[in-house]
């Protein structure tokens, strides 16, 4: 069976009414793309994409983004949505261009809720703050994330009838595929079963079987290796279906191996982080999906008074991650397909304020996909081929 490729979709390449009402008229995160810049020779910043900074909330670039990708390979887009009691935010490029797109089904999509404060990245200050890792909980927070049992039924009321409907939504089984961002953060609101019940009451009445739960349990200081997977045992027992984690790769104790005369890392670190992860998250006996993290640089969203040298665990910036290769990863890649999983994610297809995207770049141009298509074609005839 063909494997499914999902990319992550970070939608905030776009004007959105939040942005406007915080930093003026037309604001996006390409504003902090164009301003960054190079913090040690060879750092290869402001990122640009081939296409030029792009509204992606037009369904004629997102019928771009579409073709792109499926020509690849890739199966379909996870959606970074963002929700606070009611209050959308980032949603255009899903529920504007995405569902508007007359190829949109060419890709299949689902949803995971980014279930996080949001508030004011350090580059947008006047005055130098620390990082709180990638998430921009700086010295504002604009937007702050509040569970309920009654929003958590509005949150699928909503997906219900907005997108589980469409026939290109991820299901397995039948069963529309949903994602948390934070299950810590949803469990200090409502217990997990809780969780479940409420779900897959609101799905079955809507004519859906129930709700199939993949779990992020990456993002999180649980170990050295900011990864959760000893939160597995309680979703395992509470009946969630299965997890994944997001942007894996770093390691607390990163400085042993950071370059001496410059703040960057080499990929072979993530790389054999990454395996790690997913080796003692298969070991849980809960269904898994490797998720591979491209790389590492969140310079875009620093403060524009940092410069090297600084203290990293007292500003909370991180290294910058470099010899991330397309042939590195296609063998990340090739060990994920590896995996006794029907599913890899991709972190990220346009995740460029966190140096990991797969849309081509100025001057790297489409490689990072051309690699990618090479190893899902060579997969898929091996599989034909079947043993020798």
């Amino acid at each position: 069976m063909k494997k499914e490729i999902f990319a992550i979709y970070f939608p905030s390449w776009h004007p959105d009414r939040h942005y406007e009402q915080w930093y003026g008229k037309g604001f996006s995160e390409w504003e902090l793309l164009r301003t960054t810049r190079p913090l040690f020779p060879g750092h290869r910043q402001p990122l640009e994409p081939e296409w030029g900074y792009f509204d992606e909330s037009d369904p004629v670039w997102m019928a771009k983004q579409i073709d792109l990708a499926a020509d690849h390979g890739i199966t379909g887009f996870m959606f970074d949505w963002y929700w606070y009691e009611g209050d959308q935010f980032l949603e255009k490029p899903l529920n504007e261009a995405f569902l508007n797109a007359p190829n949109r089904n060419r890709l299949k999509f689902f949803l995971m809720w980014a279930n996080h404060t949001w508030g004011i990245w350090p580059a947008l200050e006047k005055d130098f703050h620390c990082m709180n890792g990638n998430e921009n909980q700086s010295s504002k927070i604009f937007l702050t994330i509040r569970h309920s049992e009654q929003d958590l039924r509005e949150v699928m009321e909503y997906s219900c009838e907005k997108y589980f409907k469409c026939e290109n939504y991820w299901k397995i089984g039948g069963k529309p595929v949903y994602s948390f961002y934070n299950c810590n953060t949803l469990f200090r609101y409502i217990e997990p079963r809780d969780v479940l019940r409420i779900i897959n009451e609101v799905a079955k009445k809507h004519g859906f079987p129930g709700i199939y739960t993949l779990m992020n349990i990456g993002c999180c200081n649980d170990n050295e290796y900011y990864c959760g997977w000893g939160r597995i045992p309680k979703m395992r027992d509470n009946g969630f279906d299965a997890v994944f984690a997001y942007n894996s790769g770093l390691r607390s104790d990163f400085e042993k191996t950071v370059a001496p005369d410059k703040p960057t890392l080499d990929y072979s670190f993530m790389m054999e982080n990454q395996k790690y992860c997913w080796d003692r998250i298969a070991e849980q006996g809960m269904p898994f999906v490797p998720s591979i993290t491209l790389g590492l640089d969140v310079a875009p969203r620093w403060s524009r008074q940092l410069t090297y040298p600084w203290d990293y665990a007292k500003t909370g910036y991180y290294p910058i991650v470099v010899n991330n290769t397309p042939e590195r990863i296609g063998e990340m890649l090739d060990k994920a397909l590896a995996m006794d999983s029907d599913t890899v994610i991709i972190n990220a297809w346009n995740e460029w304020s966190e140096g990991m995207s797969l849309i081509p770049e100025k001057p790297i141009g489409d490689a990072y996909l051309k690699t990618i298509e090479q190893v899902l074609n060579k997969n898929s005839q091996q599989k034909e081929e079947g043993p020798k």
